[in-house]
This record gives C-alpha cells, structure tokens and sequence, in this order.
C-alpha cells in the first residue's frame, strides 16, 4: 500500500511533536521539512533524517506531497495554508487558521472548491474522556445542559521579563491570550455540547503595559497591546450559559484546561492537566473518577482511548489522535461528507468567537458571533 507523503513547515517544539505523532501513524510517512532559518537548517536536517528545505514553495513542487503541516508562527498560516491547498495538497495547520475572519473564510471556500481535506490541531477534543464527555452529551444519558464554566489558566507570561513573539501583533495577530489558549477552550464546550456558542460579553486585561524585551543583547521597553487573559460570560445557540477565565500571568498554573459541564442527572468535570480521567459528580453520592480505557468510554470513542486503564493517556495522545482522525478521512476518503477534527470551517467559527470577545472589550456589551 503506497504511504501518504507529508511535508512539515516550521521545525520548531511544535513542528517537532508533529514529526513525533506523525512517526506512530501507520501508512503515513514524513518525507521533507522547511526551516527558513538557514543557521537551524542544516541542525534540523540532522534531527529529521528526511529532505530539508528553506523555502516551503520549493519543497511542495518537488516532493509530490499528499499532505503538509503548518506548524509557522501564525502571521505565516495563511499564505502557507493557501498556497499548498491551490496546489492540490492537503492541509494540517496549527490554530488559528489565519490572521483575520476573512481570511479564514476566504481559505474555507477555496478547500471546498478544491476537494482537499482541511484541518487545524485543537487537540484537546482528541482527549478520551473529552470524547466520552460528548457521547454522554449525545446520548442525554446526564440530561439536559443546566450550566457550563471552567478556565483555561497558564503562568508562563507572568513577569513583565517575560516575552515571547506572541505578544508582537505583526506576527500574533490582535489578540493572545484568547486566540492562543481560549480558543482551545471554545473548541473543547462546542465539542463536548454539540452547540456553538452565540453571544459573548467579555472583559481583558494586560497585567504589564510595558514588558522587558532583550533585542540584541539590549533590553528595551515593549509597549503591550494584546490581552493577558479575560473574564467570559457566553451563551451556547440553545440558551445554555456558561462562563470561562482565561490567562497567562497566574503563578503555578502551567497549562489548565478545565470544563465542567453541569446537567440535570450529574456533571462532567475535566482538566486537561489530569487528563486520563473524568470527574462525575452526583447530589447522592458526591464524586467519582473515570479513568481512561477503551472499556470505560463509550464504544462509539474507545478508539480515542489507546492504553489499559492505569496507563494515563495524556496530551502527546491527543494530538496524535487528531492527525489519526485527519489521515484516516483521507485513507477512507470520509473528509468531503463529515470529519471529527476540526476543519477550517469550524477554525474560521473559533476565530469569529474570539473576535466577538474583541468587540465585546471595546464595546462593554453582549456581542453575537458572527
């Protein structure tokens, strides 16, 4: 059987755990990679043992790729998205999709006109017990949906010392903390509903105005623009309200993900960071754990749960879960009907959501996504 041939694109932590999962899917094989750093290029060759290139373009025209993955900086997705999709390649991008709305939707259409399969890695609905969380939601096996809340908290940005190219607006785009960690969160309560969220009243905040930027061995002051975090108050299509904080700047949280989704029988609380299991609380009896296993988890999602129980799936499991969903709706030819990963579709829905929480900010008002 001939293998899918992958490109990846940008090389970095997270171009490299793309590498990693695509290495444990069967069938699939990664056959070149960019770096348009040249001084990392000849380094990243070595660690890849596969084709390198600097100049994306260059790679697509010669290696007859099936697939590539964008793992750039996000001010780069766009005209990377776009260019291999008008090539007749499918199309795996880190979020957000693009820059704007427009462009977003401008890349959904084209990956429709052209057939190609689309997708953008919120992993984080790959989990298991985030799969079980929406069968159980599918079934009404908890009932009807009375409240939704939850954070998505991370400390990483909590000094004013502290600076990544995310804060720089040219190549992150007007919002961070939402766009890069709420985002994920947003995509985590439509998946487990099935809803998508409508309105949004939210409040950000910057904690540092300015930050410390060191820029050839100097250090300079840097005007803060972009949020880091913000207080949401939504409401899903059917009426359901709920509630979400997001930031970067509180001490000892590394990367929280949590959602509770309270309904009429019991409720479902998740955290990501504890993530082979999921909470079930009932008025009677209090809490119970569920921990991950194909046995555990409804039928429909025992494929999302690859270990015994005790043997904690986590984050690395996820992700490559998304991209076995992804290739297999190739491999099946499945991606033109319906998909379980997010496609740009529902990628351009999430950017409009963060943009609703722009217009909310400035405007101190419920805003509908649109």
């Amino acid at each position: 059987m001939k293998k899918l041939r992958v490109g990846l694109i940008g090389t970095g932590m997270i171009g490299k755990l793309h590498a990693d999962a695509i290495g444990r899917i069967p069938g699939i094989e990664l056959v070149a990679i960019t770096e348009s750093n040249k001084d990392l290029l000849e380094k990243q060759k070595a660690y890849f043992r596969v084709n390198a290139y600097s100049d994306y373009k260059e790679m697509i025209a010669n290696e007859n790729l099936d697939a590539i993955h964008n793992c750039t900086p996000n001010v780069f997705h766009y005209e990377i998205n776009k260019y291999a999709l008008e090539n007749g390649v499918h199309v795996y991008s880190e979020k957000p999709l693009a820059i704007t709305v427009e462009q977003g939707i401008e890349l959904t259409n084209l990956a429709k006109s052209k057939g190609l399969a689309n997708g953008v890695n919120f992993n984080y609905r790959n989990n298991a017990m985030v799969q079980d969380m929406r069968a159980r939601m599918q079934k009404k096996d908890a009932g009807r949906c009375l409240l939704i809340h939850g954070h998505y908290i991370q400390d990483w940005l909590m000094y004013d010392t502290d600076f990544n190219w995310r804060l720089e607006t040219k190549d992150g785009g007007e919002s961070r903390a939402l766009a890069d960690i709420g985002s994920h969160w947003f995509d985590t309560v439509q998946t487990v509903t099935g809803k998508k969220i409508a309105s949004i009243y939210s409040r950000s905040f910057i904690t540092h105005p300015v930050r410390k930027k060191v820029s050839g061995g100097k250090t300079e002051d840097f005007k803060v623009e972009t949020e880091d975090g913000g207080l949401i108050m939504f409401q899903l299509e059917d009426g359901t309200q709920g509630s979400l904080v997001v930031s970067q700047v509180s001490g000892g949280y590394k990367n929280q993900l949590f959602i509770s989704v309270d309904c009429e029988k019991y409720s479902m609380r998740w955290n990501q960071e504890q993530s082979d299991r999921l909470i079930i609380g009932t008025r009677g009896n209090g809490i119970t754990e569920i921990f991950a296993s194909a046995d555990a988890v409804d039928p429909s999602v025992s494929r999302y749960a690859t270990l015994p129980s005790g043997h904690p799936v986590g984050w690395a499991d996820a992700f490559a879960n998304g991209f076995k969903e992804f290739y297999n709706s190739i491999l099946n030819d499945t991606y033109k009907d319906s998909v379980t990963y997010s496609d740009f579709e529902n990628a351009t829905y999430i950017m409009k959501i963060v943009d609703a929480c722009l217009r909310s900010n400035k405007s101190d008002r419920w805003e509908d996504v649109k």
